[in-house]
């Protein structure tokens, strides 16, 4: 149920929320179709199939999708609204930035669901979600790179 739940406030609050709250601290927000997308992964992530490692399963999919993918469209949103220029590689260490702080604050929230007793998450798959985070958005990235070079697939 809270899964449910959160699959549906998390992106609507960010997609209602972020733009005016740019637009308050005095930045033109992007177009939000790089948002909707975010938000419409963040959405569908939920609902993946899981897949077992180490003989449990596993939520991989859904923090490579809402948690990594999710991150590289916010990333995208966010420098086209704040004008950021920068090299490739303080791209993809911004990048890593944010999933990193969005994916331990999306553990600690689970910690804290757990411990307080509103539903048991397991805690156990927690590197396996790190790692599920920062490999969507490092893929991401190289798509965002080979799209920006002007290839085609």
């Amino acid at each position: 149920m809270v899964s449910v739940a959160l699959s549906i406030i998390v992106p609507i609050a960010i997609y209602s929320y972020l733009p005016r709250w740019l637009q308050n601290l005095g930045y033109k927000p992007a177009p939000k179709n790089l948002l909707a997308a975010a938000c419409v992964l963040y959405f569908v992530s939920f609902y993946l199939p899981t897949f077992r490692i180490e003989g449990q399963d596993t939520s991989f999919a859904t923090h490579f999708v809402g948690g990594g993918l999710f991150s590289g469209f916010l990333w995208l949103y966010l420098k086209q609204s704040l004008r950021w220029k920068m090299l490739g590689w303080l791209e993809l260490i911004s990048l890593y930035l944010l999933v990193s702080g969005l994916g331990v604050a999306n553990e600690l929230f689970e910690l804290l669901i757990e411990k307080t007793g509103i539903t048991y998450v397991g805690s156990w798959d927690t590197w396996w979600d790190l790692l599920a985070n920062s490999l969507g958005a490092l893929a991401f990235w190289l798509v965002y790179k080979f799209v920006q070079s002007g290839r085609h697939f």
